[in-house]
Order: structure tokens, then C-alpha cells, then sequence
């Protein structure tokens, strides 16, 4: 954030305060003075692959990107290979309507993004404390009250599963603090990982985030993760006190909460952690199982942008975008993959069938009266499919998938399984980064 006249402002068609019940009131928005630097994501990108070998997810603070910026930023992801982006997004207000403020989580499958949205739920609320913590009096008067314009909707929650039992949810800043609906569902559960992206000042363990990060981590026993705006941990602060580099935080079951500092000279934070099978008890004295999930070897790492990385900023920005897929698409495609993993659990000569029966044309369509899938969800039920089992969804054989289907047919029955992976997942690299006049991001 450069500025408070920059960055907090008040809508347009706002007017003058009002008053409710002898109580001034009033409404702002957050308008950051540059646009997401392309450039500065990509040169920081690329030092993190040198560093690390792969990024899998990229992480950014609440209201980091605008709406329109999505398309741009997923396509300089998959030109790293980073296959997983969580942001806050901020939208550009219309007149007459409050915008909307949301988690974007973007997951790519066969190079075709899906998408993900977390609304949401409780309005930040500026009062004259944190007015003058923040510096902002020059914007907004410090004897009001003063409410984000943003719109709220019903509650929900998403929940994102990466198969193996790993479950992520995202709350937005003020949502992760309330005891609502959501919250009961949160617990009731249990994602692996709570990802909380913030607009807020440093995130201390004595600040409010660190104790409602401690609360999940004890029940349901997730892993939570903070990141707030680097702009904003500067800005916060009251006279004498200077200004702390701490963006994130890493709450687990059982283990200290830690504090994440961005350091002078860095541009992001390489997060690193491995995904291991942990045991799951209950109370009505049943043996505990190994189903659940844990991070481990949980490690940080600054990063200093390269200094080129692998396109120019106007190159990025002037390529077209890729279709999306819709709502109901995200979860055929889900369906598929559940398919083909139930169809390789038996054994992989299984998977030709499953894919000619995914195919556009495929004869069940017509029968049920199912229309068929529109060009982005046929490119990534193929792109899934080829990733499942190299060569079948590029292959148009009728013969070959005909062979495939025999010899599922020459199975024996009966319950036939095998266990598949280790158990033990690969490390994962996490990246925050940020500069020092607007909002840091966590890329991963």
C-alpha cells in the first residue's frame, strides 16, 4: 500500500456519514495504487524453483488480486508448473451495488483451471483505534465508525479435496474469528489445512489471528495458515513502535505456533512441508486408524526475486485467456477422477473403459438423454486422464479401448485391492511473496 489516500477511499455514491442510534457511520473500500506486478511474480517464481526444484501452490493475501487479473496470473502459474493458486480477489465496485470480496482457489488439471470461490461473511469494521494504528485518519474521520463496502452473502463454505485425504478450506480474515455456521461445519470436518488469507497488521502469536488459528488447530485438529499484506504490517503501529516484517503464521496440532517474517532484501517466503499419515482416535474406545493427515518437516526459506524470469510483463499480459469451466463442470470432472481411481484401484487395464465412457459421443449419453461436455471439460477429462494413465486419452482406437473393456471382463470378481502411494507424501513447496509498498503474496 503506498498511501491511506491511495489505498482506503470511500465509494463512490457513499455521501456523507450517516447515523444509527446516535452512532456516525460510514463505508470505505480498498483500492491499492498499482496493479498486480506480472513480472515481479514470475522473477520470484523462478528463484523459487531454483531454491526448491517445483512450486505446487501459489498463496496471496485477502483482496491481492482483482477479478480481471485471474487469467493472467494462472497462465504465468503454469508456466512454472504450479498446478494450485489461493488469493484473496477484490472486485471493481459498481454503481449503485457494493462489490464482492472472496477467496479465489484455482486448481489445474489437464491444463485447465478450475475454479473455486470462498465468500466472504463479516464486513471489516475500521473504529478509531485501529483508524490511528493503521495511519489512515487522512482518509477516513477517526470519530466514526467505518464498515467495508462489500457485499455479504449467505453463508457457505467450500471445501477442496486433493484426494489421499487431504481436505483444504479457506476463510477470509474476519471470517476465521466467528463462531458461525460455518465455523460448526469447519469442525465438524476437519479440513488437513485452513488457508486465511488477511488485510491485517502483523501476524503475532499474541494477536487475535494466532488464537483462533490455536482454537482449529485443537479441534478439529487442523493445520492453519495466516497471511496478511506486507504493506499492512508496516502501516500498523502506534507512535514509537516500529513496524514487524511477520506476514504469515503456522499453527499445527500439538506443536508452537510460528511466526513467518518476510525479510529485508526478500520478496517471498518458500514454505516447505511433507504430508504423512497420522492416526485417527474417537471417544467410543474403537482402535485408532491410519487414515488421517498431518504436515511434518514444516520449513521456511526467504526468496529474493531472479533477475529476469521467463517472459516479459507485456507478453503475459497480452495472452488470451483460457475458457474456464463452469460450477457443475468442476464436479463431473471431479466424478471422472473418482472414477478412474476406483477403476485403477482394481487394476490399470480397468481405466480404458472408464475413459470411452467419459468420451464426447460415448453411447450412455444418448440413451439417458445426457447432453455432451462442452470442449474445456472434454480438454480436461483427456489432460486427467492422460495424467491417470499415459497414452489413453490420446488415443482414438476403438480397437484398443474394445481390448481394454475384455479384459476387464476377464477379472475375476470379488474384493480385489491394493494399497496405492506410500503413504508418505513428496515435499511441497509454499511461496509468499510481497513488496514493500503494496500486498505481499504466498505463493506454493
Amino acid at each position: 500500500m503506498a498511501n491511506a489516500d491511495t489505498s482506503i477511499r470511500l465509494p463512490a455514491g457513499a455521501g456523507p456519514l450517516q447515523r444509527l442510534a446516535n452512532d456516525p457511520f460510514g463505508f470505505f473500500e480498498f483500492a491499492p495504487s498499482e496493479r498486480l506486478d506480472l513480472d515481479l511474480a514470475d522473477r520470484v517464481l523462478a528463484a523459487a524453483r531454483e531454491e526448491a526444484g517445483a512450486v505446487d501452490v501459489v498463496v496471496l493475501p485477502e483482496s491481492a488480486v482483482e477479478d480481471a487479473e485471474i487469467d493472467d496470473l494462472e497462465m504465468l502459474l503454469a508456466r512454472h508448473g504450479v498446478t494450485g493458486l489461493i488469493t484473496g480477489i477484490r472486485e471493481r465496485p459498481q454503481p449503485g451495488q457494493f462489490p464482492r470480496n472472496w477467496v479465489h482457489v484455482g486448481v489445474s488439471a489437464g491444463g485447465q483451471w478450475m475454479h473455486i470461490r470462498q465468500s466472504k461473511h463479516h464486513r471489516w469494521s475500521l473504529d478509531d483505534t485501529q483508524i490511528r494504528q493503521y495511519h489512515l485518519d487522512r482518509a477516513l474521520h477517526p470519530h466514526a465508525r467505518w464498515w467495508e463496502a462489500i457485499e455479504v452473502p449467505p453463508r457457505s463454505v467450500q471445501f477442496v479435496e486433493f484426494g489421499d485425504g487431504v481436505t483444504l478450506a479457506s476463510l477470509v480474515c474476519e471470517d476465521l474469528a466467528q463462531t458461525d455456521d460455518v465455523a460448526s461445519v469447519i469442525r465438524s470436518v476437519g479440513p488437513t489445512i485452513v488457508v486465511t488469507p488477511l488485510l491485517d497488521g502483523p501476524q503475532l502469536s499474541s494477536r487475535w489471528a494466532a488464537r483462533y488459528a490455536s482454537v482449529l488447530a485443537d479441534d478439529p485438529g487442523s493445520a492453519v495458515l495466516t497471511l496478511t499484506s506486507f504493506g499492512m504490517t508496516q502501516r500498523s503501529g502506534l507512535p514509537g513502535q516500529n513496524p514487524s516484517p511477520v506476514v504469515a503464521l503456522w499453527k499445527s496440532p500439538g506443536q508452537q505456533t510460528r511466526e513467518i517474517s518476510l525479510e529485508p532484501g526478500a520478496q517471498g517466503i518458500l514454505l516447505s512441508a511433507s504430508i504423512a499419515r497420522a492416526p485417527r482416535r474417537s471417544f467410543d474406545g474403537r482402535r485408532p486408524g491410519d487414515s488421517g493427515r498431518e504436515f511434518s518437516g514444516v520449513s521456511f526459506q526467504q526468496v529474493t526475486a531472479a533477475s529476469v524470469g521467463t517472459g516479459s510483463r507485456n507478453s503475459l499480459t497480452s495472452s488470451p485467456s483460457r475458457p474456464r469451466l463452469a460450477a457443475e463442470e468442476v464436479t463431473i470432472l471431479a466424478s471422472w477422477a473418482q472414477a478412474a481411481g476406483e477403476a485403477l484401484t482394481f487394476g490399470a487395464e480397468r481405466i480404458g473403459a472408464v475413459v470411452a465412457d467419459a468420451r464426447a459421443g460415448a453411447p450412455w449419453r444418448a440413451e439417458l438423454g445426457i447432453r455432451q461436455p462442452s470442449p474445456p471439460l472434454q480438454h480436461s477429462i483427456s489432460g486427467m486422464f492422460h495424467a491417470f494413465y499415459p497414452g489413453t486419452a490420446a488415443s482414438g482406437d476403438p480397437a484398443a479401448l474394445g481390448a481394454r473393456r475384455r479384459r476387464r471382463r476377464d477379472l475375476p470378481l470379488g474384493p480385489r485391492r491394493r494399497r496405492v502411494g506410500s503413504g508418505v507424501q513428496p515435499r511441497r513447496a509454499w511461496v509468499a511473496t510481497s513488496s514493500s509498498d503494496r500486498s505481499p503474496a504466498l505463493d506454493s
